[in-house]
Formats: C-alpha cells, structure tokens, sequence
C-alpha cells in the first residue's frame, strides 16, 4: 500500500511535467509554422513563453532562441536578435552532438550582421559555419552559406570573390536532390546582381524574373521574401532603364511588403529606397528626394537606441 501511495505521488508529480514538455512542443511546432509563413509578430508570442519557461529541452530552447532571434530582426527588433542569437550560441557551444544547431545560430547571426552594416562579423560567423557545415557534409548549409557570402562580396564590391562563392554554391546543387526553391531563388537572385554589375542586364533580369518565380511557387503571392524578389526584379529594370517595369515591379513589392510586414518593417523601408532610384531616374527628382528622405528617416530611428554605428543595407533583406 505504501509502496501504491509513492507511486501514485510520484505520477501526480511527473504528469504535469510531461504535459507541460508535451504543450511546450505544440507551442513550438504552431510558432515555428507561424515564422515559416511569415508571420513574424505571431510567432515571437509563441516562441518568448516557451524560452523564458523549463518546459523545453535544453537542445530544443537553443534552437527556439535561434528562431526567435530571427523573428525580431524580421520585424527590425535588432538588439533582441542579438541577444536571443548570444543565448543560443552559449548553449550549443562545445556540443558535439548539437554542432549543425551551433552553425545555423552562427549563420543566422550572421545575417544580422550584415543587415545592420558589420560586414567584419558577418564574414567570420559565416566562415566559422561553413567550416561546420563542411565537416558534417550539410550540403543546404554549404550552399546557403557561399551564396550569402556572394551577396556579402557584392555588397563590397569585391566581384570576384562574388562568382567564386556563388559557383561553388552551384556546384553544391549537383551534390544531393535535397534542395528547395528558397535554395535556388538564394543562388538566382545573387547570380542576377552579379550579371548586372557586369553590365549584362539580360541576365540581371532573368535571374531576378526566376527569383519571383520560385519565391512564388515556393511561398505564394502574399509572402515577404516574395515582396522583396519583386523589389530585386525592380532595381534591375531600374539599372537597365526600363522605369515603367521597374516602378510597377517595386510597387508590386512594396504592396505586399505592406501587407505582410507593415510600413515600418526593414524590407518597405528599402524598398521605398530603391523606388526613390526609380523615380529619379524618370525625372522626378523632387518626389524621389522626399520619398528617400523619409526612408532614411524611419531607417535611422529604428536604429536608434539598438546599436551603436549600425547601418541598414537595401540589399541585404533576403
């Protein structure tokens, strides 16, 4: 009878634990689909309980840390990225079992980095995943990593070492049928940059044209990372002269960004940049100079009291 009365003490114990394991893992797995589909603000009430909670396992809150991490930069929240990056890191540091969850914080991490103008941080976060990702033959993480070094080098001007990163992120899609349409778009979108800068504005355009394609068939219409291929597709018009494609693409985008993620999010503020270009070019300098002028604006106070000599790159969004 004694021994019947621990046992049932025992599971009076444990149960609420297991259920409060079991509700934490469908809060997990509701705002990981919330972040999949954009749904940035939701997600980031579904991930900060359950990491401010014991109801994960440890594992488990590093990647939830991760995540969230990338919600709050989607949504501009610079400084808690940071911090919810730093979390994640400290847990999966030294954890050879957990070595490709350490990884993608680092590379993560790094895209914040270079959102926010640390080009230096970036590109050792990023080298430091590629040296995981390597070792354990994850070929999505090696593409993934080369083609955002690609768009780094870009961003830099460094064109070379551009095409050196985005051939080898090519070659990576020869290696396994594991890739996704995100995966391709990646590689699309920085082959496209790199065309246009090397004055092959048949390219620039094509490879943009494919973005929005594959971002679509991946996503839909009403998804940010498609508004943002629109954008991409609107600068190279743009630089190619063709205004009226290039304004009706980046409004296009712009719509969409609207909806998905607001007036206030990074992505609209870049865009409202990069239609600025398009109107100057038309000869609207008066509106293009007012339409730049609030961007920057709405750019440097979201900025304020993040971080310290940050800086948002129009293209680095993706």
């Amino acid at each position: 009878m004694v021994r019947l009365c621990i046992l049932l003490f025992v599971a009076c114990i444990i149960s609420p634990i297991a259920r409060g394991q079991e509700n934490a893992q469908e809060q997990y797995r509701k705002a990981f689909l919330q972040e999949q589909q954009g749904q940035y603000d939701e997600a980031i009430r579904g991930f900060e309980p359950i990491v401010a909670s014991d109801a994960l396992t440890l594992a488990d809150k590093g990647k939830a840390w991760t995540l969230l991490g990338y919600a709050y930069r989607e949504t501009g929240q610079y400084q808690k990225a940071r911090e919810a990056y730093e979390r994640s890191l400290h847990i999966f540091e030294g954890d050879a079992e957990h070595r490709v969850d350490y990884a993608n914080a680092l590379d993560c991490f790094a895209g914040l980095s270079r959102s926010i103008g640390q080009p230096e941080p970036a590109l050792r976060m990023w080298s430091q995943a590629l040296d995981i990702y390597k070792q354990l033959n994850e070929h999505r993480g090696i593409l993934k990593t080369y083609a955002n070094l690609a768009g780094l080098a870009m961003e830099q001007n460094r064109v070379r070492a551009a095409k050196s990163a985005i051939d080898k992120a090519v070659a990576e899609t020869k290696t396994t049928n594991e890739f996704t349409d995100d995966d391709q778009a990646l590689i699309s979108e920085v082959q496209g940059w790199i065309a246009g800068q090397e004055g092959d504005m048949e390219a620039a355009i094509a490879g943009a044209q494919r973005t929005v394609e594959l971002r679509k068939h991946s996503h839909g219409e009403c998804f940010p990372l498609t508004g943002w291929s629109y954008l991409i597709l609107g600068r190279a018009y743009t630089a190619n002269g063709q205004i009226d494609e290039a304004l009706a693409s980046i409004r296009e985008g712009l719509t969409i960004l609207e909806k998905t993620e607001g007036q206030n999010a990074p992505r609209y503020l870049a865009g409202q940049i990069l239609y600025s270009r398009a109107l100057d070019k038309l000869g609207m300098h008066e509106e293009a100079s007012r339409v730049k002028g609030s961007a920057e604006k709405s750019m440097r106070d979201l900025l304020r009291n993040q971080c310290v000599g940050c800086t948002l790159s129009a293209s680095s969004f993706r």
